[in-house]
């Protein structure tokens, strides 16, 4: 079955939801590490991303992830801000397992040098109407993502494809495989366990689930039972 990555996103030390990474359409729902605590035994992997450092390239959430990973011994991918060899070390230094590199991939000098030290990084793939955007989805690259992939393919074993324009909405987007090796994680508007086979049907290996799980669409005990097929 298709790996569960429930989400965390923090904004000014809360947990929130965006749509399509719109700070305007933002939805807060409280403590990042009581959610975190919550959803710790759905799969025993949790997807957090600094919202603050995304939007202004530096990690600024560092207490709050640092308290999760203290309360929770899930695997931790994170992700947001951490566009130099700094931020990344410190990102790592916190005991988070794998570090979620997005703009900085875009960069071909920190991005060899990331992935020569660290073998656990997840580069990030974030596409709108078919192209890469980057600074917090505020920017775009000029780059389709499936050219962007053939680029960074042999630079990690792990990615997330985010569908931007699904991000928030409760709908996913249909995504034909286009990557020949890597795990591969998809984010933006899974809504329902249908869903979640639709994805594992497209090749993907794991599904990062958020609003859906905050307003209830999807049951934490439903992901259990799910995982434990």
């Amino acid at each position: 079955m298709i790996d569960i990555y429930p989400a965390i996103d923090i904004y000014n030390g809360e947990a929130v939801s965006l749509e399509n990474g719109k700070i305007e359409k933002i939805e807060s729902f409280g403590d990042p590490v009581k959610f975190a605590q919550k959803f710790s035994s759905i799969s025993g992997k949790l997807h957090i991303v600094d919202l603050n450092g995304a939007f202004t390239g530096n990690p600024a959430n560092t207490n709050l992830i640092k308290s999760i990973r203290k309360n929770v011994k899930s695997f931790i991918q994170a992700g947001g801000g951490y566009r130099t060899m700094e931020s990344i070390e410190t990102g790592y230094s916190l005991g988070i397992d794998s570090i979620i590199i997005g703009t900085a991939s875009l960069d071909k000098k920190i991005l060899e040098e990331v992935s020569e030290k660290y073998k656990n990084i997840t580069i990030s793939i974030d596409a709108y109407n078919g192209y890469i955007k980057y600074n917090g989805w505020a920017d775009g690259a000029g780059i389709s993502y499936r050219d962007f992939y053939s680029m960074v393919k042999g630079m990690a074993n792990r990615f997330i494809f985010t569908a931007i324009n699904s991000d928030g909405t409760g709908h996913i987007s249909r995504i034909e495989k286009f990557w020949d090796e890597g795990y591969f994680m998809y984010a933006g508007g899974v809504n329902s366990i249908d869903d979640l086979k639709k994805l594992e049907s497209m090749g993907f290996n794991g599904a990062i689930i958020g609003k859906a799980l905050y307003n209830g669409n999807i049951k934490i005990e439903e992901l259990k039972c799910l995982q434990n097929e």
